[in-house]
């Protein structure tokens, strides 16, 4: 399959998943439970990983799946495979907050995204990125901001654990947890917010989000500053979470880890 066509097929897919979630969204009342792990799973995660397996299957039947409510496993063989958050942002889905999205990913023979999608039904917003190409949100070519304003005032996005640090010392920056973790690097990647970070992410809450930022201009690190691809074959990615930092520009980066491993 082509590199065109798996970004339609990204595209398609998130929107899919997204109109089929949006339906249950309005209905309201999806039960929930806890998983092993402590994260929420609700009945529309599962119906929607269906969903998306049912239609990444129908048009690539050969190709690995590595989602967050199936297989995590990336083959040793793997010459590439399909990483999708089927519903990123449960709790505010199970809520009744819009802050919630599906989002879809190709990773290559190389080990990083080549093509990725990601939708937020409720808000009308459909992110897409091509490596080489570009980000897009609703077809507008998307840009970092590269370096904080001149008034001084911008956001950081942050998961609510790694927002301790910056909680506990003098910082510039106004600090926003928003729930969902793709819609958090969508933001960076729009230059929204200067900053994500996310204290614990798995493969399919940063597959999508990794290259529209770095596709708008940004650059993506753990916290130890090492690159967050390529994936490793034979690694059981539900075992695997990383610290990931998104910004908009190398000296951002530089400053949030720097707070970071003071704190």
């Amino acid at each position: 399959m082509d590199p065109e066509t798996r970004f339609e097929l990204a595209r398609s897919v998130a929107r899919h998943v997204g109109a089929m979630l949006l339906d249950a969204f309005h209905l309201q009342g999806t039960a929930a439970r806890r998983k092993a792990d402590r994260t929420l799973v609700s009945q529309a995660d599962t119906r929607a990983d269906a969903l998306a397996r049912r239609l990444l299957h129908a048009a690539d039947p050969k190709a690995v799946l590595l989602t967050e409510e199936g297989g995590a496993v990336y083959p040793a063989d793997a010459r590439g495979a399909w990483v999708v958050d089927p519903l990123d942002g449960t709790h505010n889905f199970v809520f009744g907050l819009p802050l919630w999205g599906v989002s879809v990913a190709y990773v290559d023979e190389t080990g990083h995204p080549l093509v990725a999608a990601a939708y937020f039904p409720v808000l009308g917003e459909l992110y897409s990125a091509w490596r080489g190409r570009g980000a897009w949100l609703n077809g507008e070519l998307l840009h970092v901001r590269p370096e904080p304003p001149e008034h001084g005032v911008a956001l950081l996005g942050v998961c609510w654990p790694s927002a301790r640090p910056f909680r506990c010392r003098p910082w510039p920056w106004k600090v926003r947890a928003v729930g969902s973790g793709v819609w958090q690097q969508a933001l960076v990647a729009q230059g929204a917010t200067l900053a994500a970070v996310d204290c614990a992410p798995r493969l399919w809450d940063a597959a999508a989000g990794v290259l529209l930022v770095q596709e708008a201009g940004g650059v993506v690190h753990t916290f130890e500053g090492t690159p967050f691809f390529p994936l490793q074959p034979g690694r059981d990615y539900r075992r695997v979470r990383g610290h990931l930092i998104a910004a908009g520009s190398p000296s951002t980066l530089e400053r949030i880890l720097t707070v970071l491993h003071e704190g």
